[in-house]
């Protein structure tokens, strides 16, 4: 079988199969579908290995490829709501993205996954800020990140720890279902938390901001909206129904 995949902002094709040996991929993985006794949704890097639990399809494929589900497009029906608990083992060393690489090939062999990238004209957004304006501490040169830097176990609150304009672009465009440019132009790392009111609080609940109030508020940061072209993956297969172990 074959996959797109992207490798630094390019399309490479790659042939998918049991025995390839230049594709990174886990040396052992379980993947099972999420039941009522599984953790609540997380995704955790940890020495050694990955583990998933409650992470739908649709959200694997996201994290796979570094974009958030609004630039996924022809999901199958059921991606978003077939869930599964994932526990793989990965090689010592890893570079930065041969994790989410290995996600895809899994994807590719346990899901069938077959997916190639257009660009699409899309409503997006830039994160800029004024200097003055800025309301985070600043650590330079940036520290590195936890393993897990970003924590939302409450609906409507993003916690984050020595992480990066960058990191920050990426979490908010997950949120928000669209591409998040980084145009700060600052440099370093910080730790935040952000309190907004999050998609179905109740009508008139008004003891939180809106995201967008939240960001320019608690963060001293601003996104301004704009439509520009953006990478999306288009998936012209993926079964939500993996093979077994």
């Amino acid at each position: 079988m074959r996959v797109t995949l992207l490798v630094g902002g390019l399309v490479t094709w790659l042939a998918v199969s049991i025995g390839a040996q230049s594709i990174r991929a886990f040396e052992v993985a379980t993947v099972k579908p999420s039941g009522p006794d599984s953790p609540p949704m997380s995704l955790q890097r940890q020495p050694g290995g990955l583990v998933t639990s409650n992470t739908s399809l649709a959200f694997l494929v996201g994290w796979a490829f570094g974009l958030d589900e609004g630039r996924l497009y022809a999901l199958p029906r059921g991606a978003d709501t077939a869930r599964f608990d994932i526990v793989a083992k990965t090689p010592d060393n890893l570079r930065p993205g041969e994790l989410q690489m290995m996600m895809r090939t899994l994807l590719a062999r346990r899901f069938g996954l077959v997916a190639h990238s257009e660009q699409r004209n899309l409503m997006s957004y830039v994160l800029v800020t004024d200097r003055d304006a800025l309301k985070v501490g600043l650590t330079i040169p940036a520290e590195a990140p936890d393993a897990n830097p970003f924590s939302t176990t409450t609906a409507g609150v993003l916690t984050g720890r020595r992480v990066t304009m960058d990191m920050l672009a990426k979490a908010l465009s997950s949120q928000l279902s669209a591409p998040v440019e980084n145009a700060t132009k600052v440099a370093g790392s910080f730790d935040f938390t952000l309190q907004w009111q999050p998609d179905g609080a109740p009508i008139g609940d008004v003891s939180r901001p809106s995201l967008f109030t939240a960001i320019r508020e608690q963060l001293g940061l601003r996104l301004d909206v704009r439509r520009a072209p953006a990478d999306v993956i288009v998936i012209d297969r993926l079964s939500v129904t993996p093979t077994p172990d």
